[in-house]
């Protein structure tokens, strides 16, 4: 079977679920893709150079087109809606038209006034969307997207792949010895709920050796503000974006998503691998990787006295703590491994080519 990702920028994750999917014998994958740096995957794999710049790119469908007409492709994996917009305009008219599949992260419904829509997911060319989780699987059926159309398949992480943090790193932050630490690693948009987690601090001030320590971009103007606050007696560390930022989650006891919307949750999977308590709200995919009193705490979304409750009651258990972040531990060891993913797309590149393996066979 031939397989062919259209790809925007190929994280290091995904580049290990490449070298696993081309190690596989009934598996031919090729590449193309936005790169900046040379791939890690094996050079086996082919990697033809694209960017697709808006959803009608002249450029981009050329060089897609002229890709698939020479390729012989049972089925054609797009990962953005600009690389799907331009593979379906690509393919049109071609005698041997490949499998199409998209890609859906976000849990928001499709909108039948946004013209984008019609022209990617609503298109009768695409013949599976792969979806982050079922709560985005969920949101496209709200869309009548067919049931047939969609394949939730959960992504993953390689603990392996965790650059370990120095003591200059740990230095850097300020945070005294032995302290209880909660954080988080996002862009921290108002979707990410960090203004709730800074408002359940004011709750929780006379809990001894208490700090917070929020590693990214501060993108919603109410964090800073917060942080600044003085009842929280320069607590909070706002430490910036930093390379590898996930890797920092293994100074955290808590890893905190107290999320208002959210596709599937890697940062908190990438705390999950490290050993991290999480804590996270109950919003889209969330909950499919924490489970409550299990693998962590999960509170109802917008709810800061929710969020201070579970904080203090971990700050006060250490034994609870350690016990739920082990068995987040496992989970995303058994569940969210990047064998598992590979798994899952292997599956699902061989139902959706169906005719095709017939015929090879």
């Amino acid at each position: 079977m031939r397989v062919l990702w259209v790809f925007d920028y190929l994280a290091p994750a995904w580049q290990q679920v490449a070298s696993r999917l081309a190690a596989t014998e009934d598996i031919s994958l090729e590449i193309m893709a936005r790169y900046d740096s040379p791939p890690r995957f094996s050079t086996s794999i082919p990697l033809t150079p694209l960017t697709c710049r808006h959803k009608i790119d002249a450029a981009a469908r050329k060089a897609i087109r002229d890709q698939v007409r020479n390729g012989d492709y049972d089925v054609v994996h797009a990962y953005t809606s600009k690389n799907l917009a331009n593979l379906i305009a690509a393919v049109r008219g071609l005698k041997n038209k490949p499998k199409i599949i998209g890609y859906r992260g976000a849990i928001s419904r499709l909108r039948r006034l946004d013209p984008s829509h019609w022209i990617t997911f609503w298109h009768p060319a695409v013949d599976k969307i792969t979806c982050v989780s079922r709560a985005t699987e969920e949101a496209l059926l709200d869309s009548n997207i067919a049931p047939t159309k969609l394949a939730a398949v959960n992504e993953g992480c390689d603990p392996g792949g965790m650059q370990p943090v120095s003591k200059a790193d740990r230095d850097d932050f300020r945070i005294p010895p032995g302290a209880f630490v909660v954080g988080t690693v996002a862009n921290m948009r108002p979707v990410k709920g960090i203004d709730l987690l800074l408002e359940a601090a004011f709750e929780l001030t006379d809990l001894p050796n208490l700090y917070y320590l929020l590693i990214g971009k501060v993108i919603d103007s109410r964090i800073k503000r917060l942080a600044a606050d003085p009842r929280l007696a320069g607590r909070v560390r706002l430490a910036g974006p930093r390379k590898y930022g996930c890797r920092y989650a293994e100074l955290f006891d808590v890893f905190a998503s107290p999320s208002r919307m959210e596709g599937f949750g890697i940062a908190v999977l990438e705390a999950m691998v490290q050993r991290t308590c999480p804590l996270v709200s109950n919003v889209g995919g969330l909950t499919e990787l924490v489970r409550h009193e299990r693998d962590g705490i999960v509170v109802p979304p917008e709810s800061p006295a929710e969020i201070a409750a579970a904080i203090r009651r971990l700050h006060a258990d250490n034994e609870l703590t350690q016990q739920l972040a082990d068995s987040a531990y496992r989970r995303s060891l058994s569940e969210f491994s990047i064998a598992a993913w590979t798994r899952r797309l292997e599956d699902l590149y061989r139902e959706v080519a169906g005719d095709a393996l017939a015929r090879a066979a």
